[in-house]
């Protein structure tokens, strides 16, 4: 944790990074969207997924054009990229009081594609979502989209968030507004975890390839230019060689 009353500055380096926290803030104090964001983990918390968002694709929403390989990775069919959206869901119909950390339309030929997307970084999935699921998750489960048996499959700690996401995705999808969505997972490559638990709900959707995870290097790695930001970020969240060295 860095200092109390520590500049913004320090944790979200770029201009373009706080820029997306002004916009999102100011949708969220509007009342227009659901979501929440915690400023003292935004300014403060060096391992926390919600300051990495805003530094990866907060960044990338303001380089949208910037994100399109790594999309076309996803989507091969995206042309172009409409916005990139931080903490972001749904004004009305949203039945999970959350958003997704990013939220990225693209076109295409066919009309307008998303990808709802969920950051994690040092989080402990297993203690996430501890409470059972209201009625209303499994309510949507049963909509269409999932194995008989999802819900039971799904409700338990650990599996919670990703279900969640899913779902919201599909409640964005099924508005009309999009001819396609899909729900991503973004972790380390070697979060084990964060992988073998998107196997695992995906595994209950009809089509698995609906919920899937994509690395942080990965997103990374496919930016063409903008190495003064690619090199800082880099060594901010992928090289962990300092904290193998003595004290």
């Amino acid at each position: 944790m860095l200092p109390d009353g520590v500049d913004l500055a320090v944790n979200l380096w770029t201009p373009e990074a706080r820029e997306s926290l002004g916009a999102a803030e100011a949708d969220l104090d509007a009342g227009k969207r659901p979501g929440m964001i915690q400023m003292d983990r935004v300014r403060r918390n060096l391992l926390s997924s919600q300051p990495l968002c805003f530094n990866l694709f907060g960044y990338l929403a303001a380089h949208p054009e910037a994100a399109l390989p790594w999309i076309r990775s996803l989507a091969p069919d995206a042309d172009g990229v409409s916005s990139i959206r931080l903490e972001w869901a749904p004004a009305t119909g949203t039945f999970t009081g959350s958003a997704f950390d990013a939220f990225i339309e693209y076109r295409t030929g066919r009309g307008t594609g998303f990808l709802g997307i969920e950051c994690k970084y040092a989080e402990n999935l297993a203690k996430s979502q501890v409470k059972p699921a209201a009625e209303k998750f499994r309510t949507a489960t049963a909509d269409g989209g999932w194995h008989a048996g999802a819900a039971e499959a799904l409700d338990k700690m650990g599996l919670r968030q990703f279900w969640y996401n899913t779902l919201l995705a599909q409640l964005v999808e099924r508005a009309g507004e999009h001819t396609r969505g899909r729900s991503v997972v973004v972790a380390l490559a070697d979060d084990v975890t964060a992988r073998s638990t998107v196997d695992t709900v995906a595994a209950e959707l009809v089509d698995p390839e609906y919920l899937v995870f994509g690395s942080i290097e990965e997103v990374v790695d496919s930016i063409e230019g903008h190495d003064g930001w690619r090199d800082t970020f880099r060594r901010r969240y992928l090289d962990l060689s300092p904290s193998d060295e003595p004290a």
